[in-house]
């Protein structure tokens, strides 16, 4: 016995009348239903007799790269300097995760969460805004140390000094020069937001420098990311997400 199965890609170019790449791009769109299940797999088998359906407003265009931030929970771990795993991806940005001040426009589809490069990665015990994207322009922008973009921290302390003089003791500690790799990172403006809680800003990308200062001030402190250039959290819960819009930048 046969098996008569064959690419949904093969399948649906001979039934469209269209190139085997443009099929592939409908496919991959999410634009190319199997039995009334849209089917995202190029190379998914269809056997003779099932139903193959292309949606009317289909596009036989390559997906633009996607660029998605989440509010990441303390503790979580995020693998640096590779793409995060397909699964994982799935895991973290599913449509219950999904913020409703998503604007985007992007639908759901696999290929949105595919080779997400995490940019900036948070240390685990950090909190707040992280950026995952599958564009190299977005993560060189926001990781090149002569970027102007500003990273907005809080930091939470539960040890904070009582008196003017230790919390000013405490600023200025916090803005000594700090080296790093035998350079000098540049400067960083900190200020109390209230009795125990910091604001630090600075013009360089270095998640882990938060950390450093603090310590090296005695504090005991939960960091937040809030913001970086002009994309920040928005509102979104920990463990929300959203995907950037076609207008939306750094």
């Amino acid at each position: 016995m046969t098996d008569d199965a064959q690419r949904l890609a093969k399948q649906l170019a001979a039934q469209m009348g269209c190139s085997r790449r443009d099929a592939e791009l409908y496919i991959a769109g999410g634009w190319v239903s199997v039995d009334g299940t849209v089917t995202e797999e190029p190379q998914a088998r269809v056997r003779p007799g099932q139903v193959i359906t292309l949606a009317p407003q289909a596009r036989a265009e390559p997906l633009p790269p996607a660029t998605l931030v989440w509010h990441k929970p303390a503790g979580v771990v995020v693998p640096p300097d590779a793409t995060l795993p397909d699964a994982l991806a799935r895991q973290w940005f599913g449509a219950a995760q999904r913020s409703r001040t998503d604007a985007s426009g992007r639908r759901l589809l696999r290929a949105l969460l595919h080779r997400l490069l995490p940019v900036s990665p948070l240390p685990a015990a950090a909190s707040g805004l992280m950026v995952f994207t599958q564009s190299p322009g977005v993560a060189r922008r926001v990781t090149d140390r002569q970027s102007p973009l500003e990273q907005e921290w809080l930091a939470d302390v539960t040890d904070a000094p009582t008196t003017p003089d230790a919390r000013e003791a405490v600023l200025r500690s916090i803005g000594k020069p700090l080296y790093f790799d035998g350079r000098e990172l540049p400067s960083l403006k900190a200020s109390w937001q209230s009795d125990r809680r910091l604001r630090l800003a600075f013009k360089h990308d270095m998640p882990d420098e938060p950390a450093h200062r603090t310590a090296r001030a005695g504090l005991t402190a939960e960091l937040h990311r809030q913001r970086i250039g002009r994309i920040g959290l928005d509102g979104m819960a920990a463990g929300q997400w959203r995907c950037l819009g076609a207008a939306e930048r750094f």
